[in-house]
């Protein structure tokens, strides 16, 4: 790899953090916190509505994250139109350096498009 490239970070490719742990506290205090049964109905109705407007919000994030990394796919594509030029004899291996890391990069907004497209079918967790 070319020294002056730095692949994405891991962080970059895990799935965001979602609220759903956190519901799922809720959803065990109140549980435990032994409400009647008008009072549990009306909380349990108001995590339901936040998990549902939570799996949206995560799942138009994915796809704009999908989308963002197809844009950058398509660009990184066109720099490789150079690659027709080269020859095998090419006297500056720094082009075939350069080329090797433009395919990194798109394995890179592969994986992450990757994970980002698993998220908007609705998998929070990573392929």
């Amino acid at each position: 790899m070319h020294p002056s490239r730095a692949p994405l970070s891991p962080s970059l490719i895990a799935a965001p953090p979602t609220v759903g742990s956190v519901i799922t506290r809720l959803r065990r205090a109140i549980g435990d916190a032994g409400l009647d049964c008008v009072c549990r109905d009306a909380a349990d109705a108001a995590l339901d509505r936040c998990d549902a407007e939570e799996d949206l919000r995560c799942r138009a994030a994915g796809l704009a994250d999908a989308r963002r990394m197809r844009d950058a796919i398509v660009l990184v594509l066109g720099l490789l139109s150079d690659l027709d030029e080269l020859t095998p004899d090419e006297p500056d291996r720094s082009a075939f350096r350069s080329a090797a890391d433009l395919f990194q990069d798109i394995a890179d907004f592969a994986a992450f498009a990757a994970v980002a497209a698993g998220r908007a079918a609705g998998r929070g967790e990573p392929l």
